[in-house]
């Protein structure tokens, strides 16, 4: 079979239509088989489990590139739709927060833990940490497990609104765990500092302020569905941020640093 119009584009991939109903992702050139390969098992896992995700089919070889070929998931990204419609904001924040709702109603054994993937970044962030990272794991131990399927990287652009209902891509950081980290995870990129270089410097306030609307909303929404409170999100802020250092996201450092600060003054 051979790919067909380009639908989509990322930073490790294009996407092609292939078939009459399924999606071709296909990674640029250097992109190690492995990863695929780790892509396709997650993708599989959560799928599997009930969670609403693209389903993962055959793994293929177009052209010397790696391609994964995945149920066709049509329509724009949540960030696209509320760009495109500012007045679609607060659905979307919802909707957002009732898709992460449902996801976190799933379960299995077959994923990565949730406290081993965050103890591994942090220390991993060690070196910026200066000295934090033994107390912020020793913090982290004392949080509640739990065994929920939770994305790990779950913001607007992951996220595809079809005509069914929305749909969650990108499984790569999926993990078992704490539902709340994975909202504060959630919270804490809706509060970053960085903006991307593409942005005219006269729309920076209206976007932070947009950001700061859909994540007030998106939080008080899932709160609702999940009957958690706030100051419980608000608790995994602390390894939350300590891990998301490693990352190295433009503008952030200094910014989580002093978040971080501040919490680790609450253990002192």
């Amino acid at each position: 079979m051979k790919k067909g119009s380009q639908i989509g584009k990322g930073r490790s991939a294009e996407v092609y239509e292939w078939g009459e109903s399924q999606a071709l992702k296909l990674y640029y050139e250097g992109y190690r088989p492995e990863w695929v390969t780790y892509e396709a098992e997650m993708g599989r896992i959560v799928a599997e489990a009930g969670v609403p995700a693209p389903a993962v089919f055959d793994m293929v070889d177009i052209e010397g590139r790696t391609g994964l070929v995945y149920e066709r998931v049509t329509g724009p990204s949540m960030l696209h739709q509320v760009q495109s419609s500012p007045l679609q904001l607060l659905k979307c924040a919802r909707e957002m927060a009732r898709l992460q709702h449902a996801m976190h109603g799933c379960t299995t054994t077959l994923l990565p833990s949730q406290k081993e993937r965050l103890e591994h970044a942090i220390l991993d962030a060690s070196g910026i940490l200066q000295g934090k990272a033994q107390a912020i794991c020793k913090v982290l131990d004392s949080f509640p497990e739990g065994d929920s399927i939770c994305h790990g990287d779950f913001h607007p652009d992951n996220v595809i609104v079809t005509e069914n209902g929305c749909r969650a891509i990108d499984w790569n950081n999926a993990h078992v765990g704490n539902p709340l980290c994975d909202v504060a995870r959630t919270s804490l990129m809706f509060q970053s500092p960085f903006n991307p270089d593409d942005q005219p410097g006269i729309l920076l306030l209206p976007l932070r302020m947009a950001r700061m609307l859909w994540n007030k909303v998106y939080l008080n929404e899932y709160c609702r569905l999940s009957r958690a409170k706030l100051e419980d999100i608000d608790r995994w802020m602390l390894p939350v941020a300590a891990a998301r250092l490693r990352e190295d996201v433009p503008g952030e450092r200094e910014w989580l640093l002093g978040l971080i600060d501040d919490r680790l003054r609450a253990y002192a």
